[in-house]
C-alpha cells in the first residue's frame, strides 16, 4: 500500500481514539497518556506514538494495530482506512491490470514462557490480598492453589497462570498485593512469552459447556465465588479472562473448543464492557455461534458495582451484616436472597 495512506493514518488517527474505539480507558498521565489496566503502555500524544514496555513493541497506530489484531500491516492499513472517508473520496484511482500481492506477514521469533520463581515466604501476602482485600472466598483461593493456578513470587507479587486445553501453561500475568499510594497505579505485569492471542484461561477441560467471559482474572475469581456462595458449582464452568475489553481471545477459543454451548457475558458495567459484549456478540454471530449467550452484569442487583469484584465485596458486606440480629421468625417468604446478577444461571 501506497506511502500516501500510511502517512494520512498517521495524521488522522489519534492512538487514543484508535484504543477507545476498541474498548480501552485511556488515562492521563502528566504529558503522556496510558491506558486503565495496561500501565506499561505509554502514549506521547504529540507525536502520535506509542511505547507497550511489557509486550516489548511501539510505534504507530499501525503497529497498535497489528499488535493488538495479530496481522500484517497491510491489513492493519485495510481497516485503518475505512475511518478516513475523506481520504478514501479524494484518492486518485491507480490504474493497475494486476493488484501486487500483499507482502507475507514476518513470523516473530518465539521467546519461551519462563515463570517466575516462586517464593513460599511470600504466600501470606497473597492470601490477605486476595481474601481481606478482594474479598474472594477461601474455598475459591484454595482451589486456585490446589490447581496451581496461582503462587507469590520473589517480591511478594501474585502470579496467576492461563493453560491451554492440554493443560500446559501458556501464560502468566503478575499483578502487586500491596495497596498503591494515592494517585499511583498498582503493578501488573504480563510476563514475556505469554500467549497474548489466547489470554488467560483458567479451569479449561474439554468436558465443560459453560464459559465465563470477564476482563480480568480477579473478576473471574469473584465470579466463582458469587456461584459457590449461591450454591453453584464453580468447577463446572472454564473461565476466560480477556485482560482487556479485546473479543478477539473468545473467538480463538471457540474455534478450539466448539464444545461450548453457554457463553456468560461477565465483563465490567461501564462503557468499555458494554462495547465489549457487543463485539463478542457480534463475534458470536459472525462464527454461527448457535448455544446460548447470556449477559451477566455485575450491577444487576448490585447498583454502583462496576465489575465482578466490586459485586462481591458488596454481597460479602451484606453476608456478615445479616447473622447476628435476632432468630428469624417463621415465614413462608424464601430466606435467601436472589444471586447479585446470576437468578437465571442454570
Amino acid at each position: 500500500m501506497s506511502s500516501d495512506l500510511r502517512t494520512a493514518i498517521i495524521e488522522n488517527i489519534t492512538i487514543a481514539d484508535f484504543l477507545r474505539s476498541e474498548g480501552y480507558e485511556v488515562i492521563p498521565r502528566g504529558r503522556k497518556l496510558t491506558v486503565k489496566g495496561h500501565d506499561s503502555l505509554v502514549i506521547t500524544p504529540d507525536k502520535n506514538v506509542f511505547t507497550w514496555n511489557s509486550r516489548g513493541f511501539g510505534g504507530s497506530v499501525i503497529d497498535l494495530y497489528m499488535g493488538l489484531h495479530s496481522c500484517d500491516a497491510r491489513t492493519a492499513m485495510t481497516e485503518l482506512r475505512k475511518q478516513l472517508p475523506e481520504y478514501e473520496k479524494e484518492r486518485p484511482k491507480p490504474n493497475r491490470p494486476h493488484p501486487a500481492k500483499p507482502p507475507a506477514p514476518k513470523d516473530k521469533e518465539s521467546v519461551p514462557l519462563i515463570l517466575p520463581t516462586e517464593d513460599k515466604n511470600k504466600w501470606r501476602r497473597v492470601y490477605a490480598y486476595l481474601i481481606s482485600t478482594r474479598k474472594i472466598t477461601p474455598t475459591i483461593v484454595k482451589w486456585l492453589v490446589q490447581e496451581k493456578t496461582i503462587y507469590p513470587d520473589e517480591r511478594g507479587n501474585l502470579c496467576y497462570l492461563g493453560r491451554d486445553g492440554k493443560g500446559g501453561i501458556n501464560y502468566c500475568a503478575r499483578k502487586g498485593t500491596l495497596t498503591p499510594r494515592d494517585g499511583q497505579k498498582g503493578y501488573r505485569n504480563v510476563v514475556e512469552g505469554s500467549d497474548y492471542q489466547k489470554r488467560c484461561v483458567m479451569n479449561h477441560s474439554p468436558s465443560h459447556t459453560k464459559l465465563v467471559v470477564t476482563e480480568a482474572a480477579v473478576d473471574a475469581w469473584s465470579f466463582a465465588s458469587m456461584l459457590e456462595i449461591h450454591g453453584l458449582d464453580h468447577k463446572a464452568y472454564t473461565y476466560l479472562s480477556l485482560e482487556t475489553t479485546y473479543e478477539g481471545p473468545l473467538g480463538i477459543f471457540l474455534d478450539e473448543n466448539p464444545q461450548i454451548r453457554t457463553i456468560y457475558l461477565a465483563q465490567d458495567a461501564d462503557e468499555g464492557g458494554l462495547k465489549s459484549r457487543t463485539n463478542c456478540r457480534k463475534l458470536l454471530e459472525e462464527k454461527g455461534f448457535t448455544g446460548r449467550v447470556i449477559d451477566k452484569l455485575p450491577n444487576a442487583n448490585a447498583p454502583g458495582a462496576k465489575d465482578w469484584n466490586d459485586a462481591l465485596i458488596l454481597k460479602r458486606a451484606e453476608m456478615e451484616r445479616e447473622p447476628v440480629e435476632q432468630a428469624p421468625t417463621h415465614t413462608d417468604e424464601p430466606t435467601v436472597q436472589p444471586s447479585i446478577g446470576l437468578e437465571l444461571t442454570p
